[in-house]
């Protein structure tokens, strides 16, 4: 669709070693934000693959071999996003890093690991929303 749904990749379904940084791109370390802006997504998010590993708020489950919340995405589900869940479960983690292949890169590609681990290809994303102006009276 026009909203990218169904796509391999946040840019479409051709793999591009110039379009995100993983192995393949052979730089072999993390990369500034925006040197891949032909890898951005139909809504104009860039780095969503490549670079670093994005930690996310879902949970993967306690057993690092099956997950105990699987896909499609059900929204009634809310345990999945349980914030309060603790360090007994897995966090999932999106899009690749310098250092992972092509596969791990692709839109529906999730990892699992433990709340504490750390590594050089491991971050997370800031969002910001911007602020509404306020309405004038």
């Amino acid at each position: 669709g026009e909203g990218g749904e169904g796509r391999l990749y946040p840019w479409g379904d051709d793999p591009d070693p110039n379009r995100a940084n993983y192995d393949r791109t052979g730089i072999g370390d993390t990369s500034a934000v925006g040197c891949f802006p032909g890898g951005a997504s139909p809504y104009g998010v860039e780095e969503l693959s490549g670079n670093v590993w994005e930690w996310t708020r879902s949970l993967w489950g306690k057993d690092w071999s099956k997950p105990d919340f699987g896909y499609p995405y059900d929204p009634a589900g809310r345990r999945r996003e349980d914030l309060a869940a603790g360090p007994r479960f897995r966090r999932v983690v999106r899009g690749g890093s310098w250092g992972g292949s092509l596969q791990d890169a692709r839109c529906a590609f999730r990892g699992w690991p433990p709340p504490d681990f750390s590594d050089d290809g491991l971050g997370f994303r800031v969002v910001m929303s911007p602020a509404l102006p306020s309405p004038k009276s």
